[in-house]
């Protein structure tokens, strides 16, 4: 063997040995490029929006109204009772006929009453497309009430029955006894206090009160339509104006609710549960709204107090000292002041520790940089002006 031999295979195998060394990547997929809608504008206000994507024959819709979520709502359960008739009956046709007109199609219909907004999305194969296209929009314009032939009075009455027995067995678990606790600490008397309507509150649901509901609030300028699939935006735009074009309905100027007002002081609830094997921990108060600046920094920073499994609430309470199968936090943020919450399940004999803990971590999100980020305007910079008000 020649000595060039002998220094060219050394040098494939000291390159070998760096390249098993790292992990490998690629520069494509590092590369972020996010698809670009124009939106398009119908005469009636309706707004449209289409991302062409050609790499499978589906295509999902989302239809989604502002101002008709549960923050907007004159009563609790209107906007939320609302929002589930879309798929009960509408253009026609009876719950279980649109779940079989949807299937023979080849596509899904749901329907999601939020806080802010109601969405309705479908999605199914393209070949079928303005088939079920169609369907949805019929089903979001036109659905039916009681008085409609397809919706007879029993039904809805045997529906309201099934709202109000799936709310009590809601209750009958301790994380939502905590959660609707903790918002109605946070919230007072805001309407985001309300995280689910009451048995009571469904009880006074009627039908002509969802109608009108849904008149006043379901309107084309408030109305955004999104495509994503395998579909031309000009086929699309032109199928939406066919489907939305002649929708005409009274604006209405729906005003957001006041900003809420923080906690004067701190406040310690105990729902008492003798005999409980396990101790439902919630604590939480008012953050920023969701245009802040610092929202995605605040996004980075519940990941590393307990918004993944890789965080410190997590190594430190499930981990570490076992107290704690599946502890975390969350927050949330609208177009006024959100919450942020803190949650954890734990050992009734380590309820004291798991506070001091959780209490401890939030300190350290306040006092101490975050190694890894450093403190020039990162989450770090954030949690001394956001987080640091939880320790009031």
């Amino acid at each position: 063997m020649t000595r060039r031999e002998l220094l060219a295979m050394a040098a494939t195998g000291a390159f070998a040995a760096e390249h098993f060394n790292r992990a490998p990547f690629s520069h494509e997929n590092l590369t972020v490029k996010l698809p670009e809608a124009l939106p398009v504008k119908l005469s009636n206000g309706v707004t449209l929006l289409a991302i062409e994507d050609s790499r499978l024959p589906i295509a999902s819709v989302r239809f989604q109204v502002e101002d008709a979520g549960g923050f907007y709502s004159p009563h609790p359960g209107v906007a939320e009772c609302t929002a589930e008739m879309l798929t009960e009956g509408g253009g026609g046709l009876s719950g279980k006929q649109i779940a079989d007109e949807s299937a023979r199609l080849g596509a899904t219909l749901d329907r999601s009453g939020g806080a802010e907004a109601v969405t309705l999305e479908a999605s199914g194969l393209t070949s079928r497309f303005p088939e079920w296209l169609g369907l949805t929009a019929a089903v979001m314009l036109h659905p039916s009430f009681p008085a409609d032939a397809s919706f007879p009075a029993d039904e809805f009455n045997a529906l309201k029955q099934r709202w109000r027995v799936r709310t009590r067995l809601r209750m009958a678990l301790p994380s939502n006894v905590a959660d609707d606790t903790l918002q109605r600490l946070i919230w007072g008397t805001h309407p985001a206090a309300v995280a689910y309507p009451s048995a009571e509150s469904l009880a006074t649901v009627t039908p002509e009160v969802l109608a009108q509901w849904h008149r006043e609030r379901y309107t084309p300028a408030k109305t955004i339509v999104l495509c994503i699939g395998r579909v031309r935006t000009s086929s699309f735009v032109s199928r939406m104006d066919k489907l939305l074009g002649g929708w005409r309905a009274a604006e209405t100027n729906a005003l957001p609710p006041p900003p809420p007002q923080p906690a004067s002081a701190r406040r310690i609830v105990l729902i008492d549960r003798p005999g409980v094997a396990q101790t439902e921990l919630a604590i939480g108060g008012l953050l920023m709204e969701r245009r802040d600046p610092d929202f995605i920094a605040m996004v980075v920073l519940n990941g590393v107090l307990g918004g993944t499994i890789s965080s410190r609430l997590f190594r430190i309470l499930r981990e570490e000292k076992r107290y704690s199968f599946n502890p975390g936090s969350a927050f949330s943020a609208y177009r006024f002041p959100g919450f942020w919450r803190v949650k954890a399940a734990v050992r009734t004999d380590t309820t004291a520790e798991s506070i001091a803990v959780i209490m401890e971590q939030l300190r350290r999100l306040c006092d101490e940089p975050i190694p890894w980020i450093g403190r020039n305007r990162t989450p770090w910079a954030v949690s001394r002006s956001g987080w640091s008000s939880l320790l009031r």
